[in-house]
């Protein structure tokens, strides 16, 4: 995959051989690359650091429903949404990559960009590109180069007020009729969510918002709000675990409260490992399916979304 860089500083345009280097012709500043990875920040980021290294190994055997259906069990549908929206052999690039996603390196011309360097390594023969660097201040590709951002788990690790640079940014790099999939956790009224947070108010920032760098948590109408006021068409939304049946990352997260009953602790740790794992995220995809349409959209703890540029 043949791909130009810009710098982040000038937007001026790189030299297209980047081995082992490459200095901007418009401000001089020099991009280096570490184990294939294109360099565009400086220093590791403390938090991010190593933090984040999950990789979706999963490959279907073939594009064939009875092959590809497990990827609409995994990850809340996220892969599933990027296959439906996203045409084969679309360039790519997936924002809070971690470690990728295996599937969207063998159907896809992907470029990962994170934070993390650590992470990005991991992806050396997963992703055709992959470049450490900060999307809220510039993803560096030129205009109109890809076909689609995605991102799963990022965007919720966006404070508010720097989110609307980061639109503009999936905006100016996307082909016109790009898409942006993105699947994050929002500010809740969930039943069950919202009982431990009225009990522990401090606790649950501390767990679910300062812990995991949430700082962008935001409901689901006010997201939605940004990606229109952004320019961009919503195609597709949809709120999941509006109900008690909610990921075992976040039932641990519970377990934490002095509250939570001693013996849905223990199904709590079960649910978090084999053999029950598989089962009980079937279920919450279920009930995700067929029950949570119908609830209130503020129950929502996560919400897939999928936008056409405007």
């Amino acid at each position: 995959m043949s791909v130009e860089f810009i710098c982040p500083y000038c937007m001026q345009v790189l030299k297209a051989n980047m081995s082992p280097s490459a200095s901007c012709t418009g401000c001089g500043r020099l991009y280096s690359q570490d184990e294939g990875v294109v360099r565009f920040l400086d220093q590791k980021h403390d938090f991010y650091e190593g933090a984040y290294e999950n990789q979706v190994r999963f490959v279907p055997r073939s594009e064939r429903i009875w092959h590809t259906w497990p990827l609409w069990l995994i990850n809340s549908s996220y892969p599933w949404a990027v296959r439906r929206y996203v045409p084969p052999g679309s360039t790519v690039i997936e924002l809070g990559c971690a470690g990728g996603v295996r599937y969207f390196g063998s159907r896809y011309h992907m470029i990962g960009c994170d934070l993390s360097l650590s992470s990005l390594k991991m992806l050396n023969t997963v992703y055709e590109l992959r470049i450490q660097a900060d999307a809220s201040k510039c993803i560096p590709l030129p205009d109109n180069s890809v076909d689609a951002v995605v991102s799963s788990y990022f965007w919720e690790h966006i404070p508010p007020e720097v989110k609307p640079r980061i639109l503009a940014e999936c905006r100016r790099i996307l082909r016109p009729n790009g898409k942006i999939v993105f699947l994050y956790d929002v500010e809740t009224r969930n039943p069950l969510i919202r009982r431990f947070k009225k009990k522990d108010r401090s606790l649950y920032d501390h767990l679910f918002i300062e812990g995991d760098g949430h700082l962008g948590y935001q409901s689901p109408q006010t997201n939605l709000a940004l990606f229109s006021s952004a320019g961009f068409n919503i195609i597709s939304q949809a709120g999941m675990e509006k109900t008690w049946i909610v990921s075992s990352s976040a039932l641990t997260k519970l377990a934490e409260f002095e509250a939570y009953p001693r013996w849905l602790n223990v199904l709590t740790r079960a649910f978090g490992r084999k053999p029950l794992f598989y089962p009980y995220t079937a279920l919450i995809r279920l009930i995700d399916a067929l029950v949570c349409r119908w609830l209130p959209e503020d129950w929502a703890r996560v919400d897939l979304v999928v936008c056409r540029k405007g």
